[in-house]
């Protein structure tokens, strides 16, 4: 008889958790047979960092001179070698920004005036903010467009004056000035890693940009640079004291660098 009384029991206790378990599904309640699935971390742009090494040459427009607020009515600059390096960032879609720091090294500037003629040399440490927009980024050849800007230390020495009374020295000076820059060029990957789209990883759903691995580039670009003024020491012109000005001093340059990411 308690038996009979307890299979009754039994049956409905088995029904009426099948219909709690049924209905904890239908409520979304975990299944604790199936591993749980994470979900995906939300991510973004990898920064990665690069050095590079550039070394080129500069032909400089004729830069007007000016003596004593005299103007020179010929003036000749010779190009100049130019070495520098720097250390930069990949940004998203495209970007990159660098630091750069380049030398150039003395070009010789003579001009004529009414009252004779000057001789001195002219060089200059440029410091540069500078960002780029590249194209293709996920190919071998990489074409860029870029602008900087930053800061000129330029410098006069060895400079000559000749005149009715004969020849007179030139001493140099230091002079500090605003410097801007605009580039275009095209960078070729030699090896390394690339750049890939990961979909999903944001926290919109779009498709994040990695670049993975190291790689090394090679980079052929021209560079047009505003330099601003150069002066140097007064000196005595005809028993007058004279300062001899480079004015509104530009550059143009053929540079070849190489690039390497560092992570």
């Amino acid at each position: 008889m308690a038996f009979a009384r307890t299979v009754p029991f039994l049956g409905a206790a088995l029904v009426f958790g099948g219909a709690i378990g049924a209905s904890a599904a239908d409520l979304g309640s975990p299944d604790l047979n199936t591993a749980p699935t994470m979900a995906p971390m939300p991510g973004g742009y990898t920064w990665k960092w690069y050095v590079r090494a550039d070394g080129g040459y500069s032909w400089y427009p004729t830069p007007s001179m000016s003596l004593n607020g005299f103007d020179s009515h010929e003036t000749k600059q010779s190009g100049a070698w130019t070495v520098g390096g720097g250390i930069g960032q990949y940004y998203a879609w495209g970007f990159r920004g660098d630091l750069t720091i380049d030398h150039m090294f003395d070009a010789k500037n003579d001009a004529d005036f009414d009252f004779g003629s000057t001789r001195l040399d002219f060089n200059s440490t440029v410091v540069l903010a500078n960002l780029y927009y590249e194209f293709n980024r996920d190919g071998r050849f990489m074409p860029y467009i870029g602008v900087g800007i930053g800061w000129a230390h330029n410098e006069t020495n060895s400079g000559t004056v000749v005149d009715g009374g004969g020849a007179s020295s030139i001493d140099g000076r230091s002079t500090n000035n605003f410097a801007a820059a605009a580039m275009a060029g095209v960078s070729w990957k030699l090896w390394g890693g690339r750049t890939m789209y990961v979909s999903g990883s944001s926290k919109d759903g779009d498709p994040v940009e990695v670049n993975t691995g190291h790689a090394v580039y090679l980079d052929f670009g021209y560079r047009f640079l505003y330099l601003g003024d150069a002066k140097t020491a007064a000196f005595d012109a005809d028993g007058a004291t004279a300062t001899e000005t480079l004015k509104q001093i530009t550059a143009h340059q053929f540079r070849i660098g190489v690039r390497y990411d560092l992570n």
